[in-house]
């Protein structure tokens, strides 16, 4: 009757005004209109309608059949969900060409086990299926589903979605607990992974497929094999402003493990991840990664605490290591069999039992960089090493219990402090990009030279002479009150009041002051 309404009022429309084809568009609400939200889907006039479902759970699967609406919750993830049990199948289905206009907004995705196909034999996808298809997906949960061959959460097959907002936790599957992408190049921002569980890739499985993930977080997953929290193969990937904290892999890679995948990391952090073998942090098997600011602390491994990388030829740029633990060997990094890494402006201080190993014609070449103990053996010396102690804001410690089982564990606070010798030590000829920035959010380069680590010295030191004190303060009333003083990493220092911005916003006010007052009075 709804429908017949709304296809009468049309009618009347492009009679009135005289335009073929036009139809009105409408808000169809469930349950109100429709009973399920199947049957809103079946009703509704493709780039027109939009469905709006009311809190509730709905015992269904759905298949948006190609068509170009909004599918959303009036009362959000937390109220409304679409549960399958029981009833099999994917949750949600988007295999007809659906692109961004195919809309899924604010619900939970619950009690999916995945699409069979009779071709492969394998079920994929529990809580969402996309085949040749780009739906944006946004505020949504993933929870609860079950696939025990591909993409527990979601699985994407030569697909594109665009995810935001959402919450991928507790999914069980094969590869890709969380999510699986397999020739697909999804984005994915704002989203966390946590307490997903499979067999490769905890959090997600990337195959062949060139994901840009940004502002994610990586917790608590755990693979059978390799890729607690990501595994990649014969992908090219970029993971921005993201987190890795306490994933597991029993075999390799507890944070992410790569084969032959080219990773472009950049303002990362690695805390607390393990994995039984090689690679507590990352492991890497003809890999050619590039890490950029990122931090690792507190990741073990029998081999490699941090980093392992065998066959592999990483770019690693500064970042800090400290506190990881390789049991056996390779606190920091351990290098095996012609892995030749690139290691400059880093600080590794503060690992166990050593700081790094190499193995069968392993050659890393390290560049203005602090190594406690000085370079092992094997390593070229390409200048501008140290080894002297950084001088860390606080050190990691591993807590009362002398182990990092993830309750009582600090991490430390890898800042350096006024007078490091990693302060302006980092490579003369370094010279950032427009807007790059440490792994806080400042401009990379504060003091006309780069600093060693992941993060730039000198927020609060206007003069730059390694003290926060009177003089930097009778330059902070200049800086908040002229409305030019914001970051620029384009003009000199002195000029842009950069070392007043300290939360990293690119304008200097009393949020800055209340900030530069505690480091201005500590001791």
């Amino acid at each position: 009757m709804f429908q017949t309404r709304r296809w009468v009022m049309a009618a009347v429309a492009w009679v009135s005004i005289g335009l073929p084809g036009l139809s009105l568009a409408a808000t169809l609400n469930v349950p109100a209109d429709y009973p399920t939200i199947q049957a809103c889907i079946d009703a509704a006039v493709s780039g027109v309608d939009e469905c709006v479902a009311a809190p509730g759970t709905y015992h269904e699967t759905i298949n948006f059949l190609g068509k170009a609406i909004t599918l959303r919750s009036s009362g959000g993830a937390d109220v409304t969900t679409i549960d399958a049990t029981g009833i099999g199948g994917s949750v949600v289905t988007c295999v007809s060409s659906e692109g961004p206009e195919t809309i899924l907004d604010g619900f939970t995705i619950t009690g999916g086990t995945g699409t069979y196909e009779a071709q492969s034999g394998v079920r994929y996808g529990g809580g969402m299926y996309n085949a040749n298809s780009s739906p944006t997906v946004t505020n949504c949960t993933f929870s609860g589903n079950t696939n025990f061959f591909t993409g527990g959460g979601m699985y994407n097959d030569d697909s594109s979605p665009t995810v935001t907002n959402c919450t991928f936790s507790d999914n069980l599957g094969g590869d890709g607990a969380g999510m699986y992408n397999y020739g697909s190049n999804p984005t994915v921002t704002h989203c966390a992974f946590s307490g997903n569980v499979g067999s490769y890739g905890g959090a997600m499985l990337n195959s062949g497929s060139s994901p840009t993930v940004a502002n994610c977080t990586f917790e608590g997953n755990t693979t059978l094999y390799s890729g607690g929290g990501m595994h990649n193969s014969h992908s090219n990937l970029t993971l921005t402003d993201c987190s890795f904290s306490g994933n597991t892999a029993h075999e390799s890679g507890g944070g992410i493990s790569n084969q032959r995948t080219n990773l472009t990391m950049t303002n990362c952090t690695f805390s607390g991840n393990t994995a039984s073998y090689i690679g507590g942090g990352i492991a890497n098997y003809m890999d050619s990664s590039t890490l950029i600011n990122c931090t690792f602390s507190g990741n073990s491994a029998w081999q490699g605490g941090g980093i392992y990388s065998g066959y592999s030829n990483p770019k690693i740029t500064s970042c800090t290591f400290s506190g990881n633990v390789g049991n056996e060997s390779g606190g920091a990094l351990y290098n095996y069999t012609t892995s030749n890494p690139t290691v400059t402006n880093c600080v590794l201080w503060g690992d166990s039992p050593q700081e790094i190993v190499n193995r069968y014609v392993s050659a890393p070449t390290f560049r203005f960089s602090d190594v406690q103990g000085g370079l092992p053996v094997g390593a070229v010396d390409g200048g501008g090493n140290i080894n002297l102690d950084p001088m860390f804001v606080r050190s990691p410690d591993p807590g009362p219990d002398g182990s990092w089982d993830g309750v009582d564990d600090d991490y430390g606070d890898l800042r350096l402090r006024a007078g490091s010798p990693c302060n302006d030590a980092g490579d003369p000829g370094f010279v950032a990009k427009p807007g790059e920035t440490d792994l806080e959010g400042h401009a990379r380069v504060l003091c006309g030279r780069v600093d060693m680590g992941a993060y730039e010295f000198g927020i609060g030191d206007y003069d730059c002479d390694q003290a926060v004190d009177l003089t930097d303060f009778a330059n902070w009333s200049a800086c908040m009150t002229d409305p030019s003083a914001t970051a620029d990493t384009a003009v000199p220092h002195a000029a842009v009041c950069e070392a007043f911005d300290f939360n990293a916003d690119l304008t200097v006010d009393l949020l800055d002051f209340a900030a530069f007052q505690l480091v201005f009075t500590a001791p």
